[in-house]
């Protein structure tokens, strides 16, 4: 699947934003995820998942262990948010996150 047709399938990046727990995929995610029978835990924080999607579409600044990153916030996730800067989708590991504030 091309960019654009992942872009297509989920509408204008600047006006549409997926609700939380809806996700972009491949067709073969759920062909690989059948075959390897992929298990591993993540250690969830819900208040500060909670907080997160509050900000949903907010601009935000968020510091990580290598540095700060400011931009859209546009996906939640159980273990990473996106963040959306110049039209640049990053996937960013809650792990790697110092802190999060409104832009």
């Amino acid at each position: 699947m091309t960019n654009n047709q992942l872009h297509a399938s989920r509408g204008d990046k600047t006006l549409d934003t997926l609700p939380p727990g809806v996700y972009v995929y491949t067709s073969e995610l759920p062909e690989m995820i059948e075959e390897k029978q992929p298990s591993y835990s993540i250690q969830m924080e819900p208040v500060w998942l909670n907080h997160l999607l509050m900000h949903l579409d907010e601009n935000l600044q968020v510091v990580t262990v290598n540095g700060a990153l400011e931009g859209t916030l546009t996906g939640a996730a159980i273990d990473h948010l996106q963040l959306t800067i110049q039209g640049i989708d990053y996937h960013i590991r809650y792990p790697h996150i110092i802190y999060f504030r409104k832009a």
